[in-house]
């Protein structure tokens, strides 16, 4: 239901097109509060991103990584028919135009690279049917998953998104149960739809099945959460989590723990695979602050297991996952909310991860650390509202891989077309 295409043709202006005349193309009945026509919207974010990166060490075949883009992301959707099952449509169009990435700096993220260079431009277009009735919707088609088994990865110019189907459900006010199949991916820096692998393999499952469960008690404040997950043929995964909110005075402690364990699934096409992930992390908020202690462990000879691209829940899973084969991790990390202080749209946060005893074929307790500064503010009033400028500073030092120093700056500004 997806396809590249090359945005200079009118081809995107036909996607928005369709989207905004929609009312003139169905019954109508559906032209009605709570229907198709009226509870649809549209949004083009646009995102100016400027990436770069300097590496050390270790296998280096190129130094310095950088490049510059302009992004474009239209998302839309419908509502939903009326009758017992609503039917409706979502749409995501993504274009990205280059504005420097010369002198052999290619290969950022933000861009495709290929043999000569990164293309003046690319993008893709999609779309996604959805079905809503009994609590429940149902996605098939393109979309972009944000779960503890498979989340969509937008820490570039364009995001991620996943083609298949997907299914949530509410049958409690203190239940959610989540099943979908994906098919194919699109990558950040990619056009084509791909199939499926393993993070570090370039081996392919046909397809990725999850379930999930959330409980929910004490008026929300605790959460218990089950997750499977298989790559075809690859892994299994499962994923055991806890979460809870205690207000204490003025403030909240927040604990959020959780097991991944990760076996070899089917055929095994990518060999014996055995690791469990075991993290935690307590959170103290109060006024503007946030302070966070992270502890992270991993057993079992493989590094932690996932889709290729794809963030986990994990604690200390910042830039730099920290989930090689044995390793064990901490992380403080600072987080500041001006508004507490007048400056309302202002966020600082600060961060730390040590990890060591990293078991791998090129390192006996190999050793890493990573620390990030982000700076973030959002508009919040008058004709550029909601306008976003956000800065970020990384440093990765390793005795077993590159060495990294990044920096990142973007500026999104979200246009609601309807």
């Amino acid at each position: 239901m997806a396809q590249p295409f090359l945005p200079r043709r009118p081809r995107c202006a036909s996607t928005l097109a369709v989207t905004l005349s929609v009312g003139c193309l169905v019954p109508p009945g559906w032209a009605r509060a709570d229907g198709f026509v009226e509870d649809a919207t549209a949004t083009l974010n646009t995102r100016n991103a400027f990436y770069q990166g300097n590496f050390k060490g270790g296998d280096v075949s190129v130094a310095k990584r950088q490049e510059w883009a302009e992004g474009f992301i239209l998302q839309g959707g419908s509502g939903f028919t009326p009758g017992v099952i609503g039917v409706g449509v979502d749409v995501i169009g993504k274009w990205g135009v280059r504005l420097d990435s010369g002198r052999g700096t290619a290969g950022s993220g933000l861009l495709p690279k290929t043999a000569s260079g990164a293309p003046a431009e690319y993008g893709r277009a999609g779309a996604a049917l959805k079905f809503k009735g009994f609590s429940t919707l149902v996605k098939v088609g393109e979309q972009t998953p944000s779960l503890p088994v498979v989340r969509t990865n937008d820490a570039r110019l364009l995001p991620q998104t996943y083609v298949g189907t997907t299914l949530v459900s509410n049958p409690a006010q203190w239940l959610t149960l989540y099943g979908g199949r994906l098919n194919t991916f699109s990558n950040r820096d990619s056009t084509n739809q791909e199939k499926l692998h393993m993070h570090g393999s370039s081996i392919t499952g046909d397809h990725f099945d999850y379930l999930g469960s959330e409980f929910r008690a004490v008026d929300g404040r605790l959460q218990l959460a089950y997750w499977h997950a298989e790559l075809k043929d690859i892994y299994a995964q499962d994923l055991y989590r806890f979460t809870y909110d205690q207000p204490m005075g003025t403030g909240t402690w927040r604990l959020d723990t959780g097991l991944y364990v990760s076996t070899e699934q089917g055929q095994a096409k990518a060999g014996g695979l055995d690791n469990r992930a075991l993290y935690g992390g307590l959170s103290w908020r109060q006024g503007g602050h946030t302070w966070l202690l992270g502890l992270q462990r991993l057993f079992g000879p493989d590094d932690f297991v996932g889709l290729q691209d794809s963030p986990t829940v994990m604690t200390n899973h910042v830039n730099n996952i920290f989930g090689y084969a044995h390793e064990r991790s901490w992380q403080v990390r600072y987080d500041y909310d001006f508004a507490a202080s007048g400056v309302p749209g202002l966020t600082a946060t600060a961060k730390y991860v040590q990890g060591w005893d990293v078991q791998r074929s090129n390192a006996v307790d190999g050793h890493e650390w990573e620390r990030d500064f982000n700076l973030r503010y959002v508009v919040q009033s008058g004709q550029w509202r909601d306008l976003s400028v956000s800065l970020s500073l990384y440093s990765l030092r390793s005795t077993f891989q590159s060495s990294l120093d990044e920096t990142r700056f973007t500026v999104g500004y979200p246009i609601r077309l309807f």
